[in-house]
């Protein structure tokens, strides 16, 4: 039998156009966001954003706010902020004298939620889809309630943000799952669910390096407040609900924490018109952890001989031997002693469960058989989920790159 979930039906070609299905006009208990960009020296980033953002579909007769937050008051950036027109409702610019920096500036950005209740956060790097304000809109008041969402993202992955590995959720019809990552290009806070978050900080919990993927231990404690929240989420077991279509992308511009552009966090937009459907939240939904791994319990079906409890899922080989403390794994890394084996030939990695014996690149086995991952084999994941390139193409990339970095040091 489906199991019950809801509609967001974003289907009119209109920018302003209201939502229709199975809300019907913005009832006035539903919280209309307000949108908060965080800005500091990026001028033309923040114009580009603003201009998407100009674009978005917004609910009729309902104003929508617009908060632009300028760290260190620059003056480039606030001549844009303050000259570029809104048009959907009242608009304000935020300056910030002393520069905060960025994890400060999340943080005040995040408490704007006590003022002006459920808040759609946007860094100036990002573009938006006309959908994201709709999907935001219904998709966050129907997760309000359920204690276990820390948040909405409105980024979907391409690639995991630790081993730029192509990453693809598990489908099972909904257009919505759950992670525990909190989202960072592109979210929407509650005041419930960010005040949540806030308590925790401001408790000072210590979550030990341990407990977090590797790549995450490296993000500065004082610099990351992306490093927090990641660690208010497993120390909570709390999730964020992705989006299977991006409603946002990243552009990748140099900025705090990327002293180069890059391309890695460019992701499709969703250009809509669609029906969203939003899966309703149950343990036995489609969950990921914070290695961008499915919960075990998720694959219990494809799993029928081993208990939920007792196996650790690292199918992309990211975590460390001290972060598997139950008596079976299921890894990419090599196994002296499988009691299973399977292929990588689909995409996601967990559909490869129900080819058992067809191959040898996944091992299900006794957690002290697994050794460390080869190079050569990390390789290959990366080749298989990614795509292969030809060598002439791989000396031509590495050409180009040399290239750049030798004029960046002219």
């Amino acid at each position: 039998m489906e199991k019950a979930g809801a509609n967001v039906d974003s289907t009119t070609p209109h920018s302003n156009e209201q939502l229709a299905g199975d809300f019907g006009h913005t009832p006035a208990s539903q919280s209309v966001p307000t949108i908060v960009v965080v800005a500091h020296d990026r001028p033309k980033a923040l114009e580009r954003l603003l201009d998407s953002l100009r674009h978005l579909r917004t609910p009729q007769n309902k104003e929508v706010h617009l908060a632009v937050s300028v760290d260190g008051s620059v003056t480039a950036t606030l001549d844009v902020a303050q000259r570029v027109e809104w048009p959907f409702g009242t608009k304000e610019v935020i300056a910030r004298g002393e520069r905060m920096g960025l994890h400060d500036h999340v943080l005040a950005c995040g408490d704007l939620s006590a003022k002006h209740g459920t808040i759609l956060m946007l860094e100036d790097d990002l573009y938006v889809s006309p959908d994201a304000y709709t999907f935001a809109m219904t998709a966050s008041a129907f997760y309000a309630s359920q204690e276990a969402i820390a948040g909405l993202s409105l980024y979907a992955y391409r690639l995991d943000e630790y081993q730029r590995l192509a990453f693809l959720p598990l489908d099972n019809g909904y257009d919505t799952f759950f992670m525990q990552m909190p989202s960072s290009w592109g979210q929407v806070w509650t005041p419930d669910q960010w005040d949540r978050f806030r308590t925790w900080y401001d408790n000072s919990p210590s979550v030990p390096d341990s407990r977090l993927p590797a790549p995450a231990t490296r993000w500065p404690k004082s610099t990351s407040w992306k490093r927090a929240f990641l660690a208010y989420l497993i120390d909570t077991d709390r999730y964020f609900a992705f989006p299977n279509r991006s409603l946002t992308t990243n552009c990748g511009d140099a900025g705090e924490h990327s002293p180069r552009a890059t391309t890695n966090f460019i992701s499709p937009l969703s250009e809509g018109p669609r029906r969203w459907r939003l899966a309703p939240w149950q343990r036995d939904a489609i969950r990921y952890d914070a290695w961008f791994e499915p919960m075990p319990d998720v694959l219990a079906s494809k799993l029928p001989d081993v208990s939920s409890d007792d196996v650790t899922i690292d199918l992309r080989g990211g975590k460390r031997p001290e972060q598997v403390d139950t008596a079976w794994l299921l890894s990419s890394r090599p196994c002296s002693a499988p009691e299973a084996s399977y292929p990588l030939l689909l995409q996601p990695e967990a559909l490869n469960l129900d080819l058992q014996g067809q191959g040898n690149f996944f091992h299900l086995g006794p957690s002290t058989a697994f050794g460390e991952m080869p190079r050569a084999k990390h390789r290959r994941l990366i080749e298989m989920l990614n795509g292969e390139i030809t060598h002439q193409t791989a000396v031509g990339i590495l050409f180009d790159r040399l290239t750049r970095r030798i004029r960046r040091g002219l």
